[in-house]
């Protein structure tokens, strides 16, 4: 069973899908999408994982993104740890949710790593699907081919369905961040050190963004049981490229809480 609804986090209007009944006695997956993504972009994702699991899935967009409420000017600031805190909480609260499993792609993968440092309390696990926290050459150049397409090929007109009139100035927030040379010198250090809750990291070998110097990272600095899967001939959407991998994936680290 699919629900919709529109809820208030950090005075910003989002759009949230649930997937199944919130169970007292079983966390929650809650999905937090990429940078430029939606919940549609999570195509049948965070079904698959809930027919696998059996767990209550919550997927809702980003203020900015898809449906929820537009941004009406570009921030410049690293959003990783504001959109970790309040919004999240208060997606929490709406829900009732106290033990929440987190499933967060490319930016929304990082987030959920900073909120597992900030939520101790609700968050038992992470699952972090190429997450990007470090900003290295290999990513500021996949992040320019993006532009390239978004500026000259169709990437624009595939985004536009997904996130209509609001699409340009998000498109340009994540550019202007990801060149930012204040963005680039934060690697979330300081939050990776203080996670303590278990977590499944999931790369593909052929993400056009790089993925070794975030793995590295992730090893050097989060302290509580790392886990990691590389999968091979699959890209930054390892999760659609591989689907039934990553689901297994995440099923299994599941049934290891």
């Amino acid at each position: 069973m699919k629900q919709e609804h529109f809820i208030q986090a950090a005075n910003r209007r989002l759009r949230v899908q649930q997937i199944g009944h919130i169970q007292a006695n079983a966390p929650t997956l809650v999905f937090l999408h990429g940078g430029i993504d939606s919940i549609e972009m999570w195509r049948d994702f965070p079904e698959q994982v809930h027919q696998a699991t059996g767990l209550c899935v919550i997927v809702y967009e980003r203020w900015g993104h898809g449906q929820s409420e537009p941004l009406t000017e570009f921030r410049e600031y690293d959003t990783r740890a504001e959109e970790a805190g309040e919004p999240l909480l208060d997606l929490f609260k709406h829900f009732g949710l106290t033990d929440v499993i987190l499933v967060g792609h490319s930016y929304g993968g990082v987030i959920s790593l900073v909120a597992a440092s900030l939520h101790k309390e609700v968050v038992c696990a992470v699952v972090s699907i190429v997450p990007q926290m470090l900003i290295h050459d290999q990513c500021l150049a996949g992040a320019q081919e993006a532009k390239e397409a978004f500026e000259n090929g169709d990437l624009r007109k595939k985004l536009f369905k997904f996130h209509g009139e609001g699409l340009d100035i998000l498109f340009y927030d994540w550019i202007n961040r990801v060149n930012s040379e204040a963005y680039q010198d934060e690697d979330c250090t300081q939050y990776l050190q203080q996670i303590s809750c278990p977590v499944l990291q999931i790369f593909g070998k052929e993400d056009g963004f790089g993925y070794l110097p975030n793995l590295d990272l992730s090893k050097k600095h989060i302290p509580s049981q790392l886990s990691v899967k590389v999968v091979p001939d699959a890209g930054h959407y390892v999760h659609l490229d591989a689907k039934e991998t990553v689901v297994n994936e995440v099923k299994e680290f599941f049934l290891t809480l």
